[in-house]
Formats: structure tokens, C-alpha cells, sequence
């Protein structure tokens, strides 16, 4: 199949390949034209759509999806994608039964998996741990878990582009598994049960190798006045902003709480990095303060183990840590952690400090938010998500289960009174990859999932982000009225001109890989188009079923017309053709970008 140019895709009104007739209208137009104004500053400035109070799914369930559009809908938002029989099973269960089900299931780990690739030459490398990523999103059972540590790795990032983690595999391995164990809590070799709360996660971010790595506390020392040293101040300032609670304080709905000059209270001042920094002193490889444990075989157990701490370097001294309110002028009410604290209490107390910020729950719930359902969740979404993140003591389950079982979320729709605000997301390019790899089920006969540079055509690398920022930043306002109207479109960030058409021709290319194919390989990852081959007679009927797997109904009138009438113009008898244009114009389309 040929690749595509963005001046055929997008050709004028009336020809076979004008994906959306008519121009940037509706939602996701005007999101794809954000995008491209981003690259182009020419690009059309538009108007935002006319607030539709009535859009949705008709005859929601809110306890469980009455038809096949709205279970795919769902696990669009919860999955890598749905498949046919998740479908099946979610449209059983129901959304608290199957959200119940899946945390119950064990964390599908990466790192055994990268291990056992290259285990005859003991030298596993980032490739193998790209092969384990694919095949945890296309064929995990624990979707869920996977799907939100997903989102965690790019608000608390550790990345293989820096601190020699790229020769790492088995150590970014174990921290991505990290997540998806606390997502859903687990238990351990001992038998000791690891709840699933926001502190637990925190404290083993802290204590993850590949974050000391990343953020530089690892053999990080006290600070000695003689010699004029300090501590690392590193991870100190990014837990902070990053990981708990940002830069400024907030309100339960997330929005800015104001001083009395009617300016945003800053959540901490430079002295609190310094005493954070003296918090996180004296931690190191469980092998030895100094250490280097990698082995002949370039990985070792103590590479991913948890952090030791080492008590003559650590700073026993008293810390004046957070203030709750902003003060911390001469009647400050920071809080402190005593001299003398053992190493371990030193930590966890100061990081119970910054869990029971009141910032955390609005400043993570919103992020979660914004990576599994809608970029510009109300006010009243973010505060019914921070309600529940309070009342579970920050269980990171019930606190996902709040946010994809809100009625925004299961519906589609604003409340009247927000008639700024619309509703949904840029889907992130990587994500249209394992939709059509998961719905179509695809495999190799190798039972590899071999992608080793998926950044090349899809921007994103799992675990590979340029900084501690991630691929795209939560606060990205695009170009044009969207961002005019302070509406956030953080997947934009990372689309262009450039990687629109990339992620388009891999995404074609693929179409080429299906099940039967005599130039397959054993490394070819096929997909099954059987189910769309024997419709493919009828164009109406091809796009109609497409519009049902990838777009869970919801395609509009414009864009089928389009996909048939591309589909019509080639024979009845050419049923792979048809096939395969009909999808590859569908990935590609502006609706297909944005989820909804």
C-alpha cells in the first residue's frame, strides 16, 4: 500500500479521499487543527464548537454498557484497546465488576520476560525490553494495571536516555513493573500484603534504582560545611513538582487557590529543596554504599532492588520541611522531621509529609484524568476524583475506578454550565498502534512482538522520554482558539506535519502484515482481517463494521461517506484491497485521532 502526503489525505470536498468534508469542522477537526497549526503558523484559526449539552451515548447504563459501542468505548479508555472478547466480558461484569476483576489480577511483569530473551548470551539490551512493552500492552490480561502504569510512567518518568540506563534494559524493566504492581497493590515472597496507596507508590518510586539514576540521588551524601558540599538537590525538587504536589497550591477541583493580591501561593520555596535533598542522603544499591553491581552479564539483582540506605552518609539532622498553607514566613507552619530519625524513618515520614499534602489528590487526579479519558476534565469531575482519592486513603484502584466510572466519562458529555469545555483527547499515536494490534489480534508465529525503535514512526518510546518531563508537558495549550480559550491539549505537543504523516505510513505498512500473507515471517506481527474480508463486497457494510471495531460507533456520516465511496472505486473482487483501504483510511483519519 502506498504511503500517504498530507495533500491527498486531505484533499478537497468531493473526491474519494477527502477524509473530512467540509474542512476543520467538529471536534476533532479542530483538534487536528490545532495540531497543525502547531507546525504551520499559517494554519486557520477556528472557532471552538457550539457546547452540545445532548451529545453522548444514547440509553447509557451507568452500571454497564448495553451494547458492544459503549463496553469499546470504555475499554478504549481502560486498555490498550479493546478486543472482542474484553467486549464480551465487560458487557457481563459491568464496570465495577470488571475494574474489580482486573486489579485482582497479578501484575503481568516485564522483567522476567526481558531476562528470559536474551538469556543464552546474558546481554539483554533496549530492544528486548521494547519486545516485553508490546507484548505486556497487546497481550496482558491485566490490561487495566498495565494501561495505568502506562500513565504513571510519564508523570513520574525514569527514561533510558540518561544516566547510562540505556545499557539498562532489566532495571527500567523492574520499574515498570513496580507501577503496575501498585496500581493494584500486591503481595510478596514474605506473604506481606502491599496496599495500593499513593504513599506506597511514592515510596517505592524513591527507592527504585532506576530513579536514583534518572534524578541523581543514588549515593547521594550528606553535606560536608568544610569543604563547601551540599546535597543533591535533584530528585528533592522533582517529587516535589512533578510527582505530588506541583508549583502552586490548588483547590479540590484543581484550579489555583489566589492570595489576597489575587496571585497563585507558591506550593514551596528553595530552602524546602534543600531540606528535602537532606532527606533523601545515604541511599544506595542494596550491594553497597559504592557498589557497581552489574555483573559480566551486564545486570544483576541488586541493579533493581530496592535502594539501602547506608547511615554514614546520611544527614541526621532536623528538617524544616512543607507548609500545608503556603506560609513560611516567621510564623510559618512548615512541618519538621526531629534530628535522630533512623535513615528509613527520615524518609518515610517526609515523604508521608508531602503524600498528605492536600495538592495531591487535584494534582494527580487531574493527570490521570487527562491520560485515559479527556484532556479538559470540569471542575466537577476533578473534585469528585479527589473526593474519592481522600476517602480511600489515595488507593490508586478506587481512585481509577472513579475516574473511568464518572458520568463525564461514561457519557461523553459537559454539564450545561461549562459551555467552554469539551469534551475528549488526542489519542497518542502509539496508542492507534496497539488498538489495531489488540481488536485484530495480532501475533507472530514467533510469539514475538519485535518493534525495536517505535519512536522512529510513532514519537513515543516507552521508557525513553527526552526528560523527567516527559514526552509532552499536562499544561500544553495548542496554537489557535483552543489554547485562546485556556483549553489544554497535552498529546499535541508531540504532532507535527512529520509525525503525522510517520505514524501514518507505519500504521499502512502494517496493513500489509495480516494472517496468510506467503511473505510473512516468522517475525512478521500479522493481523487477522478475515471478519472485514468477508464483508468487503459491500462497501457500506465494510466501513460500517470498521466504524464498529476501531471507532465504537461513533464515526460520523461525513467519513463514512468518504471511506465507501474510496472503498467503491475498486473491485467487488479485490476483498484484501477493499480490506486495506478501508482501515488504512480509517487510522488516518481525523476522527480516529481524537478519543471521545
Amino acid at each position: 500500500m502506498r504511503p500517504f502526503s498530507l495533500r491527498r489525505l486531505f484533499s478537497r470536498p468531493g473526491t474519494a479521499t477527502a477524509i473530512v468534508p467540509g474542512g476543520c469542522a467538529g471536534l476533532a477537526a479542530l483538534l487536528l487543527c490545532a495540531s497543525a497549526a502547531q507546525a504551520a503558523s499559517t494554519a486557520p484559526r477556528l472557532p471552538l464548537p457550539p457546547h452540545d449539552p445532548t451529545r453522548g451515548i444514547p440509553g447509557l447504563d451507568l452500571d454497564a454498557p448495553v451494547n458492544d459501542a459503549q463496553a469499546a468505548r470504555f475499554l478504549t479508555m481502560a486498555t490498550f484497546g479493546p478486543t472482542p472478547a474484553a467486549i464480551a466480558e465487560l458487557r457481563q461484569l459491568g464496570y465495577h465488576g470488571w475494574i474489580a476483576k482486573q486489579l485482582a489480577l497479578p501484575a503481568t511483569p516485564m522483567r522476567p520476560y526481558v531476562e528470559s530473551l536474551d538469556k543464552a548470551v546474558k546481554n539483554p539490551g533496549q530492544n528486548d525490553r521494547m519486545e516485553a512493552w508490546f507484548n505486556n500492552a497487546i497481550t496482558a490480561p491485566d490490561q487495566l494495571r498495565q494501561r495505568v502504569a502506562w500513565a504513571l510512567s510519564q508523570i513520574m518518568v525514569v527514561s533510558d536516555q540518561f544516566a547510562g540506563l540505556n545499557q539498562d534494559p532489566i532495571v527500567i524493566a523492574e520499574y515498570f513493573d513496580m507501577l503496575a504492581r501498585d496500581v493494584g497493590g500486591w503481595t510478596d515472597a514474605n506473604g506481606i500484603v502491599h496496599a495500593p496507596t499513593f504513599s506506597n507508590l511514592i515510596q517505592d518510586v524513591t527507592l527504585n534504582p532506576a530513579m536514583s539514576r534518572m534524578l541523581t540521588y543514588l549515593r547521594n551524601q550528606k553535606g560536608n560545611p568544610k569543604i563547601g558540599t551540599s546535597p543533591d538537590e535533584n530528585y528533592a525538587r522533582e517529587v516535589m513538582q512533578l510527582f505530588t504536589i506541583g508549583l502552586v497550591l490548588l483547590n479540590p477541583d484543581g484550579s489555583q487557590k489566589l492570595n489576597a493580591q489575587g496571585n497563585p501561593i507558591p506550593t514551596y520555596v528553595p530552602s524546602v529543596v534543600s531540606e528535602y535533598a537532606r532527606v533523601f542522603t545515604g541511599w544506595s544499591y542494596a550491594s553497597g554504599f559504592n557498589s557497581n553491581p552489574a555483573s559480566s552479564d551486564n545486570w544483576s539483582v541488586a541493579e533493581y532492588q530496592p535502594l539501602t540506605c547506608y547511615d554514614n552518609y546520611h544527614d541526621f539532622g532536623a528538617k524544616t520541611l512543607l507548609s500545608y498553607s503556603g506560609n513560611y514566613g516567621a510564623n510559618s507552619d512548615a512541618k519538621a522531621l526531629p534530628a535522630s530519625l533512623s535513615c528509613a524513618d527520615d524518609l518515610r515520614q517526609g515523604l508521608a509529609i508531602l503524600v498528605g499534602h492536600p495538592n495531591v489528590a487535584p494534582f494527580i487526579s487531574r493527570q490521570l484524568i487527562e491520560h485515559l479519558v479527556t484532556s479538559n476534565p470540569t471542575p466537577a469531575y476533578i473534585t469528585r476524583v479527589t473526593t474519592a482519592f481522600n476517602a480511600s486513603g489515595g488507593d490508586l484502584g478506587q481512585v481509577v475506578a472513579a475516574i473511568l466510572t464518572d458520568r463525564e466519562a461514561l457519557t461523553g458529555t459537559i454539564p450545561a454550565q461549562y459551555p467552554n469545555i469539551v469534551f475528549g483527547k488526542a489519542r497518542e499515536p502509539l496508542l492507534k498502534l496497539t488498538a489495531l494490534w489488540r481488536y485484530y489480534g495480532a501475533a507472530s508465529t514467533s510469539g514475538l512482538y519485535t518493534f525495536p525503535s517505535p519512536q522512529s514512526s510513532y514519537v513515543e518510546r516507552p521508557g525513553g522520554a527526552s526528560s523527567v518531563f516527559n514526552f509532552y508537558s499536562p499544561n500544553y495549550l495548542p496554537p489557535g482558539e483552543l489554547g485562546d480559550a485556556g483549553l489544554f491539549g497535552p498529546q499535541f505537543q508531540i504532532l507535527s506535519e512529520s509525525s503525522t504523516l510517520s505514524t501514518a505510513n507505519d500504521l499502512t505498512a502494517r496493513l500489509g502484515a495480516y494472517t496468510g500473507n506467503t511473505k510473512n515471517t516468522a517475525a512478521t506481527i500479522a493481523i487477522d482481517l478475515t471478519a472485514l474480508m468477508a464483508l468487503a463486497g459491500d462497501a457500506n457494510a465494510l466501513v460500517e463494521r470498521v466504524n464498529h471495531d476501531l471507532f465504537y460507533g461513533q464515526m460520523g456520516t461525513a467519513t463514512k461517506a468518504s471511506l465507501a465511496g474510496a472503498v467503491g472505486l475498486m473491485p467487488a473482487s479485490d476483498t484484501l484491497g477493499r480490506t486495506q483501504t478501508a482501515l488504512q483510511l480509517a487510522l488516518v483519519s481525523p476522527e480516529f485521532a481524537i478519543q471521545r
